[in-house]
């Protein structure tokens, strides 16, 4: 497996993506979605690292894939839709923004208010 811009730049402040292809979800149409994430990623001004296809059998792909983009630094996955992460969208949001090819859409990361002080001692 290599990354798909394998001479970046360091000065590259993109923020980092990689997609996200189950085979068992996309069947035969895994290298045209693979395509297609790459293209969504790219015209989303995002930085494509990588497509991670699980191991066939994976006892949780979607976790498999989840601690891949945290040891990349990535900020988002993007998948072609939302089967690919067992319509459970908040799954991902939990670290990373989640984009869709189909339909196109953007699952913002959830980001938790700072506690409020108050000043009472």
């Amino acid at each position: 497996m290599q990354p798909a811009e394998p001479d970046i730049p360091d000065g590259d402040r993109r923020p980092k993506a990689i997609g996200f292809v189950r085979g068992a979800v996309s069947g035969l149409d895994a290298p045209r979605h693979a395509l297609a994430i790459e293209r969504h990623a790219r015209s989303l001004g995002l930085r494509y690292l990588y497509t991670v296809r699980p191991p066939q059998g994976a006892t949780d792909p979607i976790g498999y894939a989840l601690g891949i983009a945290a040891g990349l630094g990535a900020a988002a996955i993007v998948v072609y839709d939302l089967a690919h992460v067992d319509n459970q969208p908040a799954r991902v949001c939990e670290d990373f923004n989640l984009e869709t090819v189909c339909p196109p859409e953007t699952w913002a990361r959830v980001m938790y208010p700072a506690p409020i002080e108050t000043g009472a001692a």
